[in-house]
């Protein structure tokens, strides 16, 4: 093992105790990093242990929570320690086969990837209690691996059990969250879309056209009332008005880069998450761009519900404290595609030596 991976494991091991060590003096009082924060997790916890058969949730995570209250089951400090579980381990290492590495061929790459996922501050402060987020992540991966499971089935039996299968899931994450499940489902159907640099800037010209008919023409109507919820709530942080047609691209331009890429920089903890989670983002997503002739199947699935996804989001949201925890999945999108596109470049290079 060279010296720089095993600086990388040892960098890893590091993290791991740090959120650990960080976790435990978090949950016994010790230490409080005045964040405040939403009330989900109160929410959560009265219908998971107060809720009847008649009672409705406003997604599905309370619901599951009450099942397993039903049994015996639930513990809302065992649910936390599980989303830690889900935190340290299983969504990093998800995020790593998804991204087609392994640690036996790509061992540097494969610890990058790791790494990257558990130094990710945003989705470690939702394990403190019983939030929808981590699950929702681990969920959300869960459906991707299936896809790319799909896509590369060469027998049509076997695609199609295991698309329909994925598609179950994609209306299970439509019941965590709706427009999770709606990206999720319709990027199921527009798969075969290819890219190329070219089409790529066609593409974004298309796409601005359309948002601003859809726009102009009321389509968005529910998502542009949702938004200016968060100004009659004293809850918006952006202040942009989406009311106006003739403003709506310049408005939608301005979400992307405050929202999505973190440029709205109102305190220490906004220029922290700039540096730590969208710096690194924002320089993948270049290099998938450039290489974007690279996608297969399933990184063009990916693709499109990112593009899917953010345009709900970005148009419907208006607090910079909700957009660190909706573009978790964009973020963790564009970890997969960086590192698959990575590892076929590897490939064809590999290729061309034995060719030669």
């Amino acid at each position: 093992m060279k010296l720089s991976n095993k600086l990388l494991l040892l960098c890893i091991f590091t993290m791991v105790f740090i959120k650990i060590t960080f976790y435990y003096l978090m949950k016994n009082d010790y230490l409080s990093l005045g964040l405040g924060g939403s009330k989900d997790s109160d929410y959560y916890h009265a219908f998971a242990v107060y809720a009847t058969f008649d009672d409705r949730a406003v997604n599905i995570w309370p619901v599951l929570l009450n099942y397993l209250n039903n049994f015996g089951l639930y513990s809302r400090e065992i649910i936390s320690y599980f989303l830690l579980l889900l935190n340290l381990f299983f969504i990093p290492f998800l995020v790593a086969k998804l991204s087609d590495l392994s640690f036996k061929f790509n061992q540097k790459y494969y610890l990058y990837c790791l790494l990257i996922c558990l130094i990710y501050p945003t989705l470690f402060f939702f394990t403190f209690d019983i939030y929808r987020d981590v699950f929702m992540v681990f969920s959300f991966l869960i459906s991707c691996f299936l896809v790319k499971i799909a896509l590369s089935q060469k027998n049509f039996l076997s695609f199609s059990f295991i698309y329909v299968l994925a598609f179950i899931f994609g209306l299970f994450l439509l019941a965590l969250r709706a427009y999770l499940g709606y990206a999720f489902l319709l990027s199921l159907l527009l798969w075969k879309v290819k890219f190329t640099k070219k089409r790529i800037l066609i593409f974004g010209f298309l796409y601005f056209i359309v948002l601003f008919l859809a726009n102009y023409f009321g389509l968005l109507e529910r998502l542009t009332d949702y938004r200016s919820e968060f100004e009659e709530g004293n809850n918006s942080t952006l202040g942009l008005d989406f009311s106006n047609p003739v403003m709506f691209i310049p408005n939608f331009i301005l979400s992307l880069l405050g929202q999505l890429f973190g440029l709205y920089i109102t305190n220490p903890i906004a220029m922290l998450l700039l540096i730590i989670e969208t710096v690194p983002f924002f320089l993948m997503l270049l290099y998938i761009m450039k290489n974007v002739g690279l996608a297969d199947n399933f990184i063009r699935f990916l693709i499109i519900f990112f593009v899917l996804y953010a345009s709900v989001w970005l148009i419907g949201n208006d607090n910079l404290g909700t957009a660190v925890r909706l573009r978790m999945y964009n973020y963790l999108v564009v970890y997969i595609c960086f590192f698959y596109i990575l590892i076929v470049k590897e490939k064809i290079k590999y290729q061309q030596v034995v060719n030669q």
